[in-house]
């Protein structure tokens, strides 16, 4: 399925139209994942911020220079952009099995980065929330 993100540079999307365009079935995941965020990284803050033309709009969760997660909404969704050093990525691996499919899936493909591996998650459901907080989790360390 192709995205229907907010591509334009020049149309920055309102919170109601990004609530809109996510749709009643998965806003419930998008409202308790930015209230995760908010709760238990409240020096992380969020900023809506255009990406780049191919993904659109995202909300970025930053300290600084460092971030901890980017969400992009879409028409009936939305993804999570999470980075891992070398490090975390040890890490999340020795967790492979507490992770749901979908997830576990994304981490069974090698990385075609050299230094760690950016990980595209589809947040459909609760289990997708467990799997991205323990992701979150295990970066915080």
């Amino acid at each position: 399925m192709a995205h229907e993100r907010f591509l334009a540079r020049d149309e920055q999307p309102s919170q109601d139209a990004i609530r809109e365009a996510i749709g009643e079935e998965v806003l419930p995941v998008w409202e308790d994942v930015t209230a995760y965020l908010d709760q238990h990284f409240p020096d992380f803050e969020p900023e809506l911020v255009f990406y780049n033309p191919q993904e659109g709009w995202a909300i970025r969760y930053r300290k600084e220079s460092r971030q901890i997660c980017l969400l992009f909404p879409e028409r009936g969704g939305f993804n999570a952009l999470i980075s891992l050093n070398p490090d975390e990525e040890n890490l999340v691996m020795e967790k492979f099995n507490f992770f749901n499919a979908r997830i576990r899936e994304l981490l069974s493909r090698p990385s075609t980065l050299p230094q760690g591996r950016w990980l595209w998650i589809t947040l459909e459901d609760y289990t997708d929330f467990v799997g991205f907080k323990l992701l979150l989790e295990l970066k915080q360390l």
